[in-house]
């Protein structure tokens, strides 16, 4: 008894210690904007104390750090972010300045201390700050071209029907209700194990209801907001010496060396055999020895790399500055090793499991509520699959209008990520005031808020793809719309997410016909999770098409 109230004033303690420091640092922001006449928005404890009692979620949370921020009627305003002061942009032309005018200031995102043992997590592209970032990033980049996509399309196709079948499965001849999230988990898991590792995830293998060792293993490597995460990076951001110490890590151990051993055994066969295949493992390795440097310097591979589009990015400055290379620092010089293949190929599965899923179960979602939106795009899909002797492929994918039209309005409605981030690399005067970004903070770019903001979607509230007609959207301010983010920290993956997407969504409705159940939560409850996701699974009546 006497060992259980230590330990109960042991905890008591620490409560009260994170508490006193949250407080202390939130005046201290305080005061640090005020000195500098910000704005200084004080969202407060409660809501963070909440938020870990279930009883808001991180778009409430958002929600209400957007209302408050462009209720001032400032562009910007300075928010706490627990150890460090923070802003908050609201404004159009100023997040243009932040992501592409000005990005040689904001070339990288957070930094997070790790431990020296978490090897993986430092070498994944997201985690790369300056030349090592540029290196990476110039790397990948001809991994991730239209034309490198296309000769994956065959994955694609195989794990949608695939998932068509598992379905079929678990719903009958005659349909019923049905958990979409498990076969959408199945089929970005199956995708990204084809593509990334180079194996067969054995997901569709499996009984009705049951994950295969790469699924598991997948879920347990997901990044997922808790109590105790968040109390692991707080002790490794303010004490990294005894993070050290304590050997934490932002990545498990486990997932980490299985995935390390599968991806090690694959490139081994690989180079022992002369096996190819057209995979994201592959051109990582092929990049490794050089054999994609001609196509660096492509047009496509510059706007993969640099994230440039002629609509919002005409006017940008040249984060990769074509005066490195006299300097001795070029990012075509960049070399890496296997190490830094296993990181990003686990990147790959950290960053497009969660937000692919998220995207698949909610443009389901959205289906099944709007009839009308479903029944035109599956006109569009007929017609697609007819064209091509009842099949899918690549061109046919690319070329739906009102395909695109619908994930787009399913990104801006419910977005995975809800915010973007930028890490300040040099002080940064803010265009047209005396307020200067010190090098070091991190400027926070709204997703969630500004995608349901009245005075740029009228009707935000709808579900409307047509709003993302290309002549509509033409009329649109380009960055009013950023579930990728924008210039050359952009989603360097998103052509990839975006084409696996569409070959699933376009089978899926092709082969069943999408309706709400009597389980299906109308609104949605959302999940306390770093990716916007459904609390209680998406359960719909789903039917085969005759």
């Amino acid at each position: 008894m006497a060992i259980l109230a230590i330990i109960g004033l042991l905890i008591v303690l620490l409560v009260a210690l994170i508490v006193f420091f949250v407080i202390y640092q939130q005046k201290q922001h305080s005061k640090y904007f005020h000195a500098r006449n910000v704005t200084f928005l004080d969202i407060g404890l409660s809501y963070t104390i909440k938020f870990f009692m279930g009883k808001l979620t991180l778009i409430d949370i958002e929600k209400i750090q957007y209302e408050k921020a462009t209720e001032t009627g400032k562009k910007f305003v300075g928010i706490s972010e627990l150890t460090s002061p923070s802003y908050y942009i609201t404004d159009l032309e100023l997040m243009k300045h932040i992501y592409v005018k000005d990005s040689d200031h904001f070339v990288d995102r957070r930094s997070i201390t790790t431990s020296t043992s978490d090897i993986l997590f430092k070498k994944m592209l997201i985690s790369l700050e300056g030349e090592q970032w540029k290196g990476m990033r110039s790397k990948l980049s001809p991994t991730f071209t239209t034309g490198k996509i296309r000769k994956m399309f065959d994955i694609f196709d195989k794990s949608s029907q695939n998932m068509c079948n598992y379905v079929r499965k678990r719903v009958g001849s005659d349909g019923g209700e049905f958990d979409i999230c498990e076969a959408y988990s199945k089929y970005a898991m199956d995708v990204i194990a084809s593509c990334a590792f180079g194996i067969d995830s054995k997901s569709f293998d499996c009984e009705p209801g049951v994950s295969s060792e790469f699924e598991e293993m997948g879920k347990k490597i997901q990044l997922k907001v808790t109590l105790s995460l968040a109390l692991k990076l707080l002790v490794v951001q303010v004490a990294p010496k005894l993070a050290n110490m304590m050997g934490l890590q932002a990545i498990d151990t486990g997932p980490q060396d299985y995935f390390k051993k599968v991806i090690t055994g694959v490139m081994k066969r690989r180079r022992d055999t002369g096996e190819r295949h057209n995979d994201f493992l592959q051109l990582m390795m092929d990049a490794q020895q050089g054999l994609l440097k001609s196509e660096e310097n492509s047009k496509e591979t510059m706007e993969v790399m640099t994230g440039s589009k002629e609509d919002n990015t005409g006017n940008s400055k040249q984060v990769f500055s074509p005066n490195d290379e006299a300097d001795g620092e070029s990012p075509t010089k960049f070399t890496f090793d296997d190490d830094d293949i296993v990181a990003n190929a686990v990147l790959f599965l950290m960053a497009g499991y969660d937000t692919t899923q998220s995207l698949l179960i909610f443009a389901a979602y959205m289906l099944a509520l709007d009839q009308d939106a479903q029944e035109r795009l599956l006109e569009e899909v007929k017609s697609t699959f007819d064209a091509n002797g009842g099949s899918l492929t690549y061109d046919g994918v690319i070329g739906m209008t009102y395909l695109d039209c619908v994930l787009n309005e399913t990104l801006r409605y419910y977005p995975p990520a809800l915010r973007n981030e930028r890490l300040c690399t040099k002080d940064y005067k803010i265009p047209g005031t005396d307020t200067i970004i010190e090098k070091g903070l991190i400027v926070g770019l709204p997703i969630y808020g500004m995608q349901r903001d009245k005075q740029y979607y009228e009707n935000p509230e709808k579900f409307d793809p047509e709003r993302f007609l290309p002549e509509r959207k033409a009329e649109r301010n380009p960055f009013t719309f950023a579930p990728f983010g924008h210039g050359p920290r952009n989603c360097i993956g998103m052509r990839f997410a975006l084409t696996e997407v569409k070959a699933v969504i376009a089978t899926l409705i092709y082969n069943f016909k999408l309706e709400p159940g009597t389980k299906t939560e109308i609104p949605v409850k959302m999940s306390n999770t770093s990716t916007l996701k459904p609390q209680n699974g998406m359960w719909l009546k789903i039917s085969p098409r005759s």
